[in-house]
């Protein structure tokens, strides 16, 4: 059952490259490809130097704002959909044809934009006297393994326009990614949206199922029973907390692009945003390359999702079991034998656990025991204890120990969980701004958009507002916690040690695990509503639960429906509306089947909230597909933020 899916998943690939084909043909022959380095990994995935040169492509180039010519005057630019390196291109071919006047005539000039280009694109190239010259074409790549049950679109800066900007102009990618991912392994029978984005995202996929079903091919297959799609910012929390999982270390101190992850242990994300470091640039400190899939590192898949606690110890038992092999006992044919069929993987398993143990070392050395102190305190902030102290642990670091990314992340953590007052948000404010000036003072206007950070209201010392003064005094419970408790995020020390909150060191369960559990665990509809009805965003559609609504509609409602509404597959409803249809009905009628679920997070998602969704599909016999437009780590979000 596993294998066929598998299978399906690994097609994408093969979609995507198809895609680029059709590109490349439109093209012209023999042209030069100039690719923006953040997209030459995912381009790998796709397809390879080799397919490239015999789809037309001659010469590749890194793309630079002063590269100069080329080996052939066709040139196709490969950029991701951002306007101020789309100018920057425009500006490159309007020198180029200052200079030779007569490539304006040949149209030799192509811009292939992942994922797609919108209508402010041709405006630009209109306004640059570019129209007709240059071509532009959309690339919209399918969704890509990065591991088992893992999948991304990685489009990283998707989570800035949507978030950030508000601007849903690249929504559409997502919901054709998940479109064309269901012509793969068929229609789920459930849908579920949490948050706005999502919940467009269902508008746009009934767009689509409307207008493109004649060249819809039948999929009558089970591979998936339901769909949750959901905004990043429903939990903020679960990117913002330190994870104690060895890949969510792994996240919080190398860059990571595109499964792949740089072993430069000189330049770490946390001695890059450091206000004063002392090491410098080492130039010839040589970066390893790790690949971050459990199909290619075995070991990795086995230490990937444990307590980082635990990872030492298991790789110190592989090194023994590697130095207790005595190939010199070996005779000559069982020698001949070794090389030819083990010498190679066991040549690959020592180099990948090096690998590790440098880059367990690395998290040991750069975490320099803060990591008790760091993770006690968020405890604290999400049960909303001693705020006095946690904000004064914030204040110490903004002070002595800042950092361009992290010191943000702690106080917009403190801001959704506990609150920050007027004086607390604007001491903080002024301590970071002092540390790397007042240019970075957008950044913090950034998160309150993005809902990072909130903003608290100025006190007005008038008669009038002294009726809101209970307002203002400290609560046992804020209304983060009064959701979270009502989810049952924050668990108790009695907890099972198979708690997915062991992610967190066991403070805090994130919100796609409990969702999940809720899905794998409810025997009627009514059960799952109930469960998650702390949930003011949610709609649920799809086969099953219509069959559900059908048998309590009443006869007018039958009517009303069968006059008003179009027959759609993807039709959702309101969760609460729903629930208080089916009040009272506990009838075995939502049984999960297959017992396979996709996540798809909108804005990133975190190897925490991955390891989370694992123990709630071995815990219920399931199985979980984790997809999303990128994988981000908390820094990654407040560095999306920072970017002008």
């Amino acid at each position: 059952m596993d294998q066929p899916l598998s299978l399906k998943l690994a097609s994408l690939c093969q979609i995507s490259q198809y895609k680029l084909e059709h590109i490349l043909s439109q093209c012209g022959e023999k042209a030069d490809l100039i690719i923006d380095p953040v997209l030459i990994k995912p381009l790998e995935r796709i397809c390879g130097v080799t397919w490239l040169r015999q789809h037309g492509i001659d010469k590749i180039y890194k793309m630079d704002p002063q590269l100069g010519s080329t080996s052939n005057t066709r040139r196709i630019y490969f950029i991701p959909a951002c306007i101020k390196k789309y100018k920057c291109v425009l500006d490159q071919i309007s020198s180029l044809l200052s200079l030779n006047p007569a490539q304006a005539d040949a149209k030799c000039f192509n811009i292939i934009i992942v994922p797609k280009f919108v209508c402010t694109f041709d405006s630009i190239l209109e306004n640059k006297g570019l129209y007709e010259i240059v071509k532009l074409h959309s690339f919209s790549w399918e969704l890509m393994r990065l591991d088992d049950q893992l999948l991304s679109l990685e489009v990283p800066f998707l989570y800035k326009q949507l978030y950030v900007e508000k601007n849903q102009s690249l929504l559409s990618s997502i919901a054709m990614s998940l479109w064309s991912l269901f012509h793969v392994i068929g229609k789920p029978k459930c849908l579920m949206s949490l948050g706005k984005m999502s919940s467009s995202v269902l508008d746009l996929l009934e767009v689509y199922n409307e207008t493109f079903t004649r060249d819809f091919v039948s999929n009558n297959t089970d591979d998936i029973g339901a769909v949750l799609v959901i905004d990043r910012d429903q939990d903020y929390s679960s990117s913002l907390l330190t994870p104690a999982t060895y890949s969510g270390l792994l996240s919080e101190i190398f860059n990571i692009n595109c499964g792949h992850l740089e072993l430069n242990v000189k330049e770490t994300k946390l001695k890059k945003g450091k206000l004063n470091f002392t090491t410098s640039k080492d130039e010839t400190a040589k970066t390893a390359v790790m690949s971050l899939d459990s199909s290619i590192d075995h070991l990795y898949g086995e230490i990937k999702h444990r307590h980082f606690s635990e990872v030492l110890s298991v790789l110190s038992s592989k090194a023994k079991l590697l130095k207790n092999e005595d190939i010199k006992a070996l005779g000559i044919q069982e020698m001949k034998q070794f090389v030819a069929t083990k010498l190679q993987q066991v040549t690959l398993f020592k180099q990948n656990l090096v690998n590790h143990v440098l880059a367990s070392e690395t998290i040991i050395s750069e975490m320099n025991n803060k990591f008790e102190n760091l993770t006690l305190t968020e405890s604290e902030m999400l049960n909303n204890r001693n705020k006095r102290a946690n904000f004064t642990y914030i204040d110490e670091h903004f002070g002595t120990d800042v950092h361009m990314h992290n010191s943000l992340r702690l106080m917009c953590l403190l801001s959704l969980t506990q609150g920050l007052t007027y004086e607390e948000y604007n001491s903080l404010v002024h301590k970071y701004l002092l540390a790397f000036g007042y240019k970075f003072l957008y950044v913090f206007n950034n998160l309150i958009t993005s809902g990072l950070l909130v903003q608290p209201s100025s006190p007005k010392l008038s008669l009038s507002n002294l009726s809101n003064l209970s307002d203002r005094l400290p609560k046992w419970q804020t209304e983060f916690q009064t959701v979270a408790n009502k989810l049952k995020q924050l668990p108790t020390k009695s907890e099972s040690a198979k708690s997915p909150s062991y992610v967190f060191n066991g403070g805090y369960i994130p919100l796609v695990a409990v969702i999940c559990n809720a899905l794998l665990t409810s025997e009627s509809l009514a059960e799952l509503l109930t469960k998650l009805s702390a949930l003011d965003d949610l709609k649920i559609g799809g086969s099953s639960v219509d069959k559900a609504k059908r048998g309590m509609e009443s006869l007018n409602e039958k009517i009303t429906n069968s006059n008003t509404k179009t027959d759609s597959e993807y039709g959702y409803r309101d969760a609460k509306t729903l629930l208080k249809t089916l009040k009272g009905d506990s009838r075995t009628m939502f049984t999960l089947k297959p017992r396979t679920v996709l996540v798809y997070m909108i804005g990133g998602v975190t190897y925490a909230e991955v390891a989370a969704c694992d123990v709630i599909q071995s815990v219920t016999g399931s199985r979980i597909i984790i997809a999303s437009d990128c994988i981000a780590s908390g820094s990654d979000l407040i560095a999306a933020n920072m970017m002008s």
